[in-house]
C-alpha cells in the first residue's frame, strides 16, 4: 500500500469524513503552523505509517534534519538513515552528500524512466526510495551556515520526485525565501495559524480552522478542507518502544549515518566504525580515525609514509595525535629507536620520558648534527656539502620527532634543504621514519627550503580550519594548491576534535575525527 492514512478530513458537501490519504512517493508535502500546532507531529505520524507498511523489496533511506528538537525519539526507526540537530554542521552537509549520491544512482537506474512508472511496476529491481524531512525548515534557511545549500534544496525538491526523492518540510511561514520552494510541494497542510497566512499558503481565502492541536486546512481537489492529523500513537511514551521492539524482526536494507557525539576514543571507536568496513589492519599500519563522512579507518601505513608532517594551531590536538602516532608505532612488531628533537619550549619533553628506552633527546641544531654523523645516521659535512666517502653505518628503524621551531628559520636550512632530505629518500631502504610534528611557516619566504619541505612529505594532517588555512599562512604548505572557496563550499568548520589527513601519494583529501588518548 503506498498511500498513508493520516487523518481525517470534512467533506461537507457530502457531510462525511474520509481518510486524509497522502501518497509520499508522488508529492512533496509542506506543513505550516504555530508553536505546539501539530507540525512535528506530522511527521511523526508519516514516519509510523511508513514502517508499518515495510517490505523488503523496497530499499527506503530516510534522512531527518531535526532543526526543531523533537525528533530524536524516533532516529532508531529501521528506515531512518540519520536523524541530526542543528548542532553540528558537518553532520547536515553529510546528509546532502549522501542524498545527492542516491539520486545519481537511482539516475543511472532508471535511465529515461520515471522514478514512478518503476515503483509501481513488477520490476523487481526497483531504485531505491529517498526521503529529506526537515523539521523547522525556516531555521535552516535563516542559518548562514546552510546558504550554499539552498540551490541544491531547491532543485531536490523541483526535481526530486521523478528521480525517486520526496521532500517533506514544517515551517512556521513563508519567511526566508520559503514562496520559491512553494510550487513544488503537491500536498500543503496549514495547522493553526492566522488566516493571512492560509491565503498565502492556498492562494485562496479560506476559513480558519479550530484552534485544536492537529486541526487544520488542506486542498482536496481543488478545495479547501478543514482536518484532524492522527496522532503516531495513542501514548507515545508506552507504545513507541513496543514499536520499535516489533520493528527489530523486520528486515530492511537502509544504511545509517552515524554522528559523532563527544570524543572518539578506543573504547567507543567500533560503535562510529562504519558497517561496511571488513578491511583489516595490516602489522605495520595503525589507525588514527575515522573519515568524517563515511566513518572509515585513516590508515597510517608505515611501509609507505616514512615522512608525515602535522599543522594546525594551538589547543587544536596537535599533541594528541602525536601521543597517538608514538604509542601506536611503540605498539607495532619490532622495536624503534625514537629521536625527540625539542627546543626551548620543551614542548616533546613529557612524550621523551614516557618513551625514554631507547630514545634520545635533542634541542639544538648543533647537537643534532653531532647526533646524525657521530651514529652515522647521514655522511660528514666537508664545506658544506656532503662527501661520498664515509660515515654512514647501519642503525635499527629509528623515528625522529622534530619539533625545533629553529628548523624554520635560516639557521634550519642545512638540515631541511639537505641532510633530512637524503635520509627519507633512503627511508624505506633503511627503515627511518620522519615526523614532523608541528610545522612553521618558513621564515624569509625561503622558496628553497619550503620546497624541500614540501617535496619530501608523504602525509600531512590539518588541524584547523582548511579554507582559512589554506588562503592565509597554509598558502606555501603542502596543501597550498588547494582552492579555499572550494574548501570552503567542501567542508564546515573544525571542532575541537576534528582534523584533515592528506594522502599526498593519492592525492586524497579527508576530514577526519581523530582518537583522543586517555590517559
Amino acid at each position: 500500500m503506498s498511500k498513508l492514512a493520516m487523518g481525517l478530513y470534512d467533506d461537507l458537501d457530502k457531510q462525511t469524513q474520509p481518510l486524509l490519504e497522502i501518497d509520499v512517493t508522488a508529492n512533496n508535502l509542506i506543513v505550516f503552523g504555530g508553536h505546539r500546532s501539530g507540525k512535528t507531529t506530522v511527521i511523526k505520524t508519516v514516519l509510523v505509517r511508513l514502517h508499518e507498511n515495510l517490505t523488503t523489496e523496497l530499499e527506503r533511506d530516510i534522512y531527518v534534519l531535526d532543526f526543531g528538537g523533537n525528533l530524536g525519539q524516533y532516529k532508531d526507526l529501521n528506515c531512518i538513515s540519520a536523524c541530526f540537530d542543528s548542532s553540528n554542521e558537518e553532520n547536515v552537509r553529510r546528509v546532502f552528500r549522501t542524498i545527492e549520491k542516491k539520486v545519481e544512482k537511482n539516475t543511472k537506474l532508471l535511465a529515461s524512466r520515471q522514478f514512478l512508472d518503476v515503483f509501481y511496476s513488477a520490476d523487481t529491481a526497483k531504485p531505491a526510495h529517498i526521503m529529506l524531512i526537515i523539521d523547522n525548515v525556516n531555521s535552516f534557511l535563516a542559518d548562514e551556515r546552510y546558504e550554499s545549500y539552498h540551490e541544491t534544496l531547491l532543485k531536490f525538491c523541483r526535481d526530486g520526485l521523478s528521480k525517486g526523492l520526496s521532500i517533506i518540510f514544517t515551517a512556521t511561514d513563508l519567511a526566508g525565501g520559503m514562496t520559491r520552494f512553494m510550487n513544488y510541494f503537491g500536498y500543503r497542510f496549514a495547522l493553526k495559524g492566522s488566516a493571512d497566512k492560509y491565503i498565502d499558503i492556498f492562494g485562496m481565502k479560506v476559513n480558519e480552522p479550530m484552534h485544536n492541536p492537529g486541526r487544520g486546512i488542506t486542498l482536496i481537489e481543488g478545495k479547501p478542507m478543514e482536518f484532524q492529523i492522527f496522532r503516531p500513537f495513542r501514548n507515545e511514551d508506552r507504545d513507541l518502544p513496543m514499536f520499535k521492539e516489533y520493528l527489530k524482526s523486520v528486515p530492511v536494507r537502509t544504511e545509517k549515518l552515524t554522528a559523532f557525539s563527544g570524543d572518539l576514543t578506543k573504547k567507543n571507536f567500533m560503535n562510529y566504525l562504519s558497517e561496511n568496513y571488513k578491511e583489516k589492519p595490516t602489522p605495520d599500519s595503525f589507525v588514527v580515525g575515522l573519515d568524517y563522512y563515511e566513518h572509515k579507518p585513516i590508515v597510517i601505513r608505515m611501509k609507505e609514509m616514512h615522512s608525515i608532517a602535522i599543522y594546525g594551531k594551538k589547543g587544536y590536538g596537535k599533541t594528541n595525535l602525536l601521543t597517538l602516532m608514538i604509542r601506536s608505532i611503540r605498539s607495532l612488531p619490532g622495536s624503534c629507536r625514537f629521536v625527540f628533537f625539542d627546543d626551548g619550549r620543551k614542548q616533546l619533553e613529557a612524550l621523551y620520558q614516557e618513551n625514554k628506552g631507547n630514545s634520545f633527546y635533542i634541542t639544538s641544531i648543533e647537537k643534532m648534527f653531532g647526533f646524525l654523523f657521530e651514529n652515522g645516521y647521514v655522511a660528514k659535512v666537508t664545506n658544506g656539502s656532503m662527501t661520498q666517502d664515509i660515515g654512514e653505518k647501519v642503525n635499527p628503524p629509528t623515528v625522529f620527532i622534530l619539533q625545533n621551531k629553529m628548523l624554520f628559520q635560516s639557521s634550519g636550512g642545512p638540515l631541511m634543504n639537505n641532510v633530512f632530505p637524503r635520509m627519507i629518500a633512503a627511508a624505506e631502504e633503511k627503515n627511518y621514519w620522519f615526523i614532523y610534528s608541528d610545522v612553521k611557516k618558513i621564515s624569509n619566504n625561503d622558496r628553497m627550503t619550503e620546497s624541500s619541505l614540501n617535496n619530501s612529505i608523504a602525509a600531512a594532517f590539518l588541524l584547523d580550519n582548511i579554507a582559512e588555512f589554506v588562503s592565509d599562512r597554509g598558502s606555501r604548505s603542502v596543501f597550498g594548491e588547494m582552492d579555499p572557496k572550494e574548501l570552503k563550499n567542501e567542508y564546515a568548520r573544525c571542532e575541537l576534535g576534528d582534523g584533515y589527513f592528506f594522502d599526498i601519494e593519492s592525492d586524497e583529501l579527508k576530514k577526519i575525527k581523530l582518537i583522543k588518548v586517555i590517559d
